[in-house]
């Protein structure tokens, strides 16, 4: 018989449903806590996925506002190029400036993938690059793009450019101020340039004084196949083209200082950039003409020869300061000529158009010439403000210029609508000799020419090469987008 009694075996039973009740209170504390866990992690994820989508939409904010940026400079350089290209008139009046610049940039730019197909114009009182709603593009692959709006205040053109990307709509806007400043000649590093071909005979020799390369030849002539002809003796430089198409052609001469048809092509250039051929203003000369030809004059100071006049000086003649020769007019120098000045056509706003029948000027004698700038005092045509005019012997784009006599040395570039030399024709010009139209320049028999240039380091008086635009120090702000 048990010895148990009830008592004692019911005495367990509270502790065993504390136990499970203490049980049942920890699995509840579990599931809180791994509910916290759950509710702590899942915000840190979405914490997480913030920050990640936040960090990724700033980096792409910060990588388009750079790609603008990058674009509006891109934009401003292009813009900087173009203007850096125009031979604006030096004397361009404001009041025509905006149309004036139009014309230059769309000679340049209309009908290139950088207009988008749009056409440069003045909408408003301002140009817009490509188009008023259109944008240039960059780099396609980043879609990097810009647009520019010109405008113009006073002698300034103000630009102010755009850049975007398609990646972003972030937009970056700049701005600059434009001064005009004179463009650099660079036709006078070449001792004999033309419009049109240029072509040598005989015994013609084109050399260099001191520097065989000042014997140089430059033909911007884009229509024959070949622009440059030498059949003569030499040419003491290299021989430049522009037409990238067309060809030079060389017999016997010697080119370069070598006469080895192996190595003559290293000395000629083919599709050169064309440079600006002068803008001849003789105004800054006519004003000093003011006594007229009269029939029978041996020595001319400072005349003008009226229109139709056609004289001939059959002996010898003198010409100190300015010739003026109006056109229409045919000059025939027959005999000994000595000039101590500068002949010159009539200035541009006569609007005188090349005419090589009526206008033409004839040297058939020899000609022995001292340059303005070395006038005595004595002279009769002296002016303290006329001999500082240096460096023209001839400015007359609207004749044809022959030569056929020697003329020593000529103290000053020789610019003529069309130059033509013959027979002894020959000596030392002090500067370049440029032909205006695309007329032929010739030389033949036993014409020689010594070039004596200082090439762009002295520009010859009464000729420019037009004014292009240059950014104005000190005016690059950042503006907003327009």
């Amino acid at each position: 018989m048990s010895t148990h009694s009830p008592n004692n075996v019911s005495s367990f039973a509270p502790a065993s449903r504390r136990s499970r009740r203490l049980l049942s209170r920890r699995r509840g504390l579990s599931s809180v806590l791994a509910m916290l866990y759950l509710v702590l992690f899942s915000t840190l994820a979405i914490g997480f996925y913030s920050a990640t989508t936040m960090s990724a939409q700033i980096s792409r904010n910060e990588r388009g506002l750079q790609q603008a940026e990058s674009a509006a400079d891109g934009g401003m350089q292009f813009i900087r190029y173009q203007f850096g290209l125009m031979a604006l008139l030096p004397n361009q009046p404001p009041a025509g400036l905006l149309a004036a610049v139009a014309q230059q940039l769309g000679n340049q730019l209309n009908g290139t993938s950088n207009m988008n197909g749009g056409t440069v114009q003045v909408v408003n009182n301002a140009i817009y690059i490509p188009s008023q709603n259109g944008w240039t593009t960059l780099d396609p692959n980043l879609g990097t793009k810009f647009k520019a709006i010109i405008t113009q205040s006073g002698q300034f053109l103000v630009c102010t450019v755009d850049g975007g990307s398609t990646a972003a709509t972030v937009q970056k806007g700049i701005q600059m101020q434009y001064q005009q400043a004179p463009k650099a000649g660079a036709i006078l590093d070449y001792g004999v340039a033309s419009e049109g071909t240029i072509s040598t005979g005989g015994a013609t020799v084109i050399q260099g004084l001191t520097d065989p390369t000042k014997g140089s030849v430059l033909s911007a002539d884009m229509s024959s196949a070949t622009p440059v002809v030498i059949d003569g003796k030499e040419v003491s430089g290299d021989i430049s083209i522009v037409n990238p198409s067309a060809s030079v052609s060389v017999s016997g001469a010697s080119v370069g200082g070598t006469s080895d048809p192996t190595k003559i092509p290293q000395h000629i250039h083919i599709g050169v950039p064309a440079p600006t051929f002068p803008i001849v203003d003789t105004s800054v000369f006519t004003q000093y003409a003011t006594t007229p030809y009269t029939n029978g004059m041996s020595t001319l100071t400072n005349v003008y020869i009226p229109p139709n006049t056609n004289p001939k000086f059959t002996g010898g003649v003198t010409i100190n300061g300015v010739l003026w020769v109006q056109a229409p007019n045919v000059v025939t120098f027959k005999g000994n000529c000595t000039i101590c000045g500068v002949i010159v056509g009539d200035p541009p706003a006569m609007n005188i158009p090349f005419d090589p029948v009526n206008n033409q000027l004839n040297f058939a004698g020899n000609v022995q010439a001292t340059p303005i700038s070395q006038m005595p005092t004595n002279n009769p045509a002296y002016n303290a403000n006329l001999v500082q005019l240096s460096g023209s012997f001839m400015l007359a784009p609207e004749f044809k210029a022959s030569f056929t006599g020697n003329f020593g040395t000529v103290g000053g570039s020789i610019v003529a609508g069309q130059v033509s030399m013959t027979g002894n024709a020959g000596g030392t010009v002090d500067g370049s000799v440029i032909g205006m139209t695309d007329n032929p320049l010739t030389l033949n028999g036993n014409a020689s020419i010594t070039i004596s240039s200082t090439g762009t380091s002295n520009y010859p008086s009464g000729m420019s090469f037009g004014n292009m635009y240059t950014p104005l120090p000190g005016t690059y702000i950042e503006v907003a987008p327009w």
